[in-house]
């Protein structure tokens, strides 16, 4: 399939490799990916009718995501006013980029920076629709975090309407309660009309938020052993459910209560089987506590274990498992079918994450995985299992990492076996970071013998030679200037 590109506000654009199937799974629905390229083209030019046709196809589309980015993200970096407008009306969710990473915040902020007024008000009525957001509420939250309860008495009465709101990720104040582990103010939100139930950027409630462990990616006080706070977060998700938060079958499978998950069940068998709004299902939250009489249940019920959740594409039920060294559920989900080398976004997999958490304790697991044909992931071999690999053209070549991984462990007979493995690898280094692990000029020339372009844009619009000047690698832009076609400034 010949690559495509687009024009867009940084120049020419080139489709991803992965986006290049029928099958594209990013986020948690199965996309055509040359669809959703095709959107992410639209996006950035402005084609408004293109756009509408592709989602009146497939409205999911909307929310297709590469790289913590979505076709909103194109859209206000090419000032698309019209453009951010239809994908707003159709749905468009930055609050859905994994770990928040590129979410409503950092939209709204580049658009202000970049003096795009009439998009900047766009997002933030938005925000404000979708989960209240005020851009003074981080008076309030500052007072929580403070954990000063005068600061946040004054607050409450100078501007009591900041109450309701939340800030640009959608936190209200009891989501910020939970995250701090602050359960005395948590009623006395809740009197105030604080919403129980509200739902922040990335799909969260506060009880979800409790029964995850009350963390938050963007706040990590709370997670030194040395803090203040409150260190067994269980207490706030029943504190939250007395006060009427809503017990729904991923709280009650987290807490393992059993009665609650046969009852909610015996009155929609799909709950089993579905994820929550924070895109997370009943099964991972079961299997995440180690309970294993609700893993058999949701599993008997149909549910998928590798069904695509929130950060992991291939499932995350047994990755949780792993993370506990359950090795009871973990033995369950595997006999019913999960994928052993299924992982999460940035944090290992099922194979290397128990050993992460367990050390020693954890072997008797990993040889289970071990037994379903887990392997150890490239980027946790060195140098003479990775062209062991390549030798065998064992499955970890298809490792999404393995490229990288290689290209950092470079030696002559190593890049000749990537090489001559797989005639894709050029273009594949043409358009990605891979090569700026390399500084030796005898490796680098090995690869421009083979005709490798270094004026081929990414799907940014970027060539790697500007990667290399804005990184800083000098001795691979000094071969790629002097042996590249054209050199662009």
């Amino acid at each position: 399939m010949a690559a495509e590109k687009s024009k867009s506000a940084t120049g020419f654009c080139e489709q991803p490799l992965e986006m290049r199937t029928h099958n594209y799974v990013y986020g948690v629905d199965a996309l055509d990916g040359n669809d959703a390229w095709s959107l992410f083209e639209a996006a950035g030019q402005g084609d408004v009718d293109r756009a509408k046709k592709l989602l009146d196809n497939d409205p999911r589309l909307v929310n297709a995501q590469y790289w913590y980015q979505f076709p909103l993200h194109r859209a206000v970096e090419a000032g698309r006013t019209e453009m951010v407008c239809l994908l707003l009306d159709r749905g468009a969710d930055p609050g859905q980029s994994r770990y928040t990473y590129n979410s409503w915040d950092k939209l709204l902020r580049s658009a202000q920076a970049n003096g795009q007024q009439e998009i900047a008000t766009l997002l933030s009525s938005a925000m404000r629709h979708r989960f209240n957001f005020d851009d003074g509420f981080n008076c309030l939250k500052d007072a929580i975090i403070s954990r000063d309860s005068a600061s946040i008495e004054r607050v409450i009465r100078e501007s009591p309407g900041l109450t309701k709101a939340s800030d640009a990720l959608g936190n209200n104040a009891i989501h910020w309660c939970v995250i701090t582990r602050q359960i005395n103010w948590i009623s006395r939100f809740v009197e105030l009309g604080t919403p129980i139930d509200g739902l922040r950027a990335d799909g969260q409630s506060p009880v979800l938020l409790a029964v995850s462990g009350a963390t938050d990616y963007w706040y990590r006080e709370t997670r030194h052993r040395e803090h203040s706070s409150m260190r067994n977060t269980s207490v706030l998700a029943g504190f939250l459910l007395a006060l009427g938060a809503d017990y729904s079958i991923s709280v009650a499978a987290a807490i393992g209560d059993s009665e609650r998950v046969e009852q909610l069940i015996k009155i929609d068998r799909t709950l089993a089987q579905n994820r929550d709004s924070a895109r997370i299902t009943p099964l991972t939250r079961a299997a995440r506590s180690g309970y294993l009489h609700i893993v058999k249940l949701l599993i008997d019920n149909g549910a998928d274990p590798n069904l695509p959740e929130e950060c992991a594409p291939e499932g995350r039920a047994l990755y949780e498992a792993c993370c506990g060294n359950h090795l009871s559920v973990a033995r369950l989900l595997l006999e019913r079918g999960a994928n052993p080398n299924a992982g999460v976004d940035s944090c290992e997999c099922c194979l290397t994450i128990a050993e992460v958490c367990h050390g020693d304790q954890a072997k008797p697991l990993q040889e289970l995985l071990l037994q379903y044909e887990a392997y150890v992931p490239p980027y946790r071999m060195n140098r003479e299992q990775l062209k062991a690999a390549l030798l065998n053209q064992a499955p970890v070549v298809r490792h999404d990492e393995f490229l990288r991984c290689a290209m950092q462990n470079c030696d002559v007979e190593l890049l000749d076996l990537l090489l001559s493995s797989d005639r894709t690898v050029i273009s594949q280094l043409e358009v990605g970071d891979e090569l700026t692990f390399l500084n030796d000029r005898d490796l680098i020339a090995r690869v421009l013998s083979r005709g490798f372009d270094g004026t081929r844009r990414d799907w940014q619009g970027k060539t790697l030679i500007e990667k290399c000047r804005e990184g800083g690698h000098e001795t691979l832009l000094q071969c790629l200037t002097g042996n590249s076609r054209q050199d662009t400034a």
